[in-house]
């Protein structure tokens, strides 16, 4: 039998090398179709799929919808809790890989043309006419959703259980930088595939690199079974009690009750909300209100989650060493809401301010993920630490559902009969997120002052 492993720098960072890889494959997917919702609303005749705004935001907004109607967040908390991390994380991955089949399955073999009438509309958010195909695909989408999210709860655990006392905002960093890496990665080559290959080429790309994300995370498995760390239920004993989960309901409730920890989950659907959304619809917004072609404007997005590759780990390293996590979170949410109301104002059309959005969206998505998420471990204990992640995640996921589905419809309603669309009204509601972040952020600075969380603490103290 193997000797137990040690929590060595080399170790560690392997560990998260491998972890970070898997979510990075996760986010590929998750953005492959983003920059392909121009062509997915061409007729067929000219490539596309002939879907329409209402029904490209349903696919969008798929994503969400079993994590929220069925609370797959919830149970993959406790499911992470009580059954550690190498059950849950094959059980996610899995389910990332299944969706993403599902969905390319969808947009292969089902007619664009087969359409279908849906006896709910969850208050006119989903189109009532519909095609099969974008029912399917959003079908296969919405268990990626659930895969996805609780992989990101799992991989969030993992990197706490490796790293705390550590480099841990460091090591977040880098794995918010390989996920944006993803995010990048499929929004600038997906159009430039489907050019070259068809529409369904992109997301079978993603579809096997989900594939490879999932053989990452076996290897995974041998060390985590093999560490002195774990501080989750034995896995490989059913009579094992030394290493058995002090989880229980009442530290659920714990967290509940925990207003930091509200904080933080407000923070973060509202952030989120602002800005993940806004990447499904910004390639459509350079192409309408900019005239960028269409390649050329998935280019110009990317540029966004590329700026966070490097200024994530920075961010991380000065969370790290300096502290002033919560004014690292507002600044972050402050920049987003610029970016935001500056592409609202109509009369603003140079290509050059959609540039310069860019850049300065990558500087906030870099602030605010590289001190949000290490700071739930300082408001909320380890072994309440799985629970946790998932309820945020939740809470995410009802913007990250509603959002797009509404600005979708917003969209459709200003969309003149030449298929020109009126970005103004769309912007005009990420707007509006991004100001509640920026007020909930403030709220949270306060809070920590009082309570002393110890959110603007360094986090390696002492080295």
């Amino acid at each position: 039998m193997s000797s137990p492993l040690t929590n060595t720098p080399l170790r560690r960072w392997t560990v998260l090398v491998l972890v970070a890889t898997v979510m990075m494959m996760g986010y590929v997917f998750w953005d492959i179709v983003s920059p392909l919702s121009t062509t997915l609303k061409m007729p067929q005749s000219e490539g596309g799929m002939g879907w329409t705004a209402s029904e490209y935001g349903f696919y969008a907004g798929s994503y969400s919808i079993f994590n929220i109607f069925l609370l797959m967040l919830f149970w993959g908390g406790i499911i992470l809790d009580k059954c550690g991390i190498r059950f849950t994380g094959l059980l996610a991955t899995g389910m990332m890989l299944l969706g993403a089949a599902i969905n390319y399955w969808a947009v292969v073999t089902i007619s664009p043309t087969v359409y279908t009438d849906l006896p709910f509309t969850l208050f006119g958010l989903i189109p009532p006419h519909i095609k099969v195909q974008v029912l399917v695909a959003s079908l296969g989408f919405g268990i990626f959703g659930v895969g996805c999210d609780i992989t990101g709860i799992t991989v969030s655990k993992v990197v706490t259980k490796w790293f705390t006392g550590h480099e841990l905002a460091s090591a977040m960093g880098i794995q918010v930088a390989m996920a944006r890496l993803g995010t990048a990665g499929a929004i600038s080559m997906s159009p430039v595939i489907s050019n070259a290959y068809g529409i369904s080429a992109p997301i079978l790309t993603g579809t096997l690199l989900l594939l490879i994300g999932f053989v990452l995370f076996v290897a995974y498995i041998p060390i985590d079974r093999r560490s002195h760390l774990s501080t989750e239920p034995a896995e490989t004993s059913s009579t094992s009690t030394e290493e058995e989960s002090d989880f229980t309901w009442r530290d659920f409730l714990k967290v509940l009750q925990n207003p930091g920890f509200w904080l933080i989950a407000i923070l973060c659907v509202m952030y989120y909300s602002s800005l993940r959304p806004f990447l499904k619809f910004a390639t459509d917004l350079l192409v309408n209100k900019y005239g960028v072609d269409p390649i050329t404007a998935g280019q110009t997005t990317s540029i966004l989650p590329y700026g966070t590759i490097i200024l994530t780990p920075l961010f991380g390293i000065v969370y790290d060493r300096f502290g002033r996590g919560s004014l690292l979170m507002l600044l972050g949410c402050v920049i987003v809401t610029v970016c935001h109301i500056a592409l609202a104002i109509p009369g603003f059309s140079g290509s050059w301010m959609a540039t310069a959005a860019m850049f300065l969206y990558g500087v906030a998505f870099s602030l605010v993920p590289c001190a949000m998420w290490p700071s739930v471990p300082k408001i909320v204990p380890l072994k309440q630490l799985g629970t946790a992640y998932s309820i945020i995640y939740f809470v995410q996921n009802i913007g990250l559902m509603i959002v797009p589905m509404l600005v979708g419809n917003v969209i459709g309603e200003h969309t003149d009969s030449s298929g020109h669309v009126d970005f103004t009204m769309p912007m005009v509601v990420f707007s509006a997120l991004g100001i509640g972040s920026v007020i909930v952020a403030l709220i949270l600075m306060l809070v920590d002052k009082r309570k002393g969380y110890g959110l603007s603490e360094a986090n390696m103290k002492g080295k």
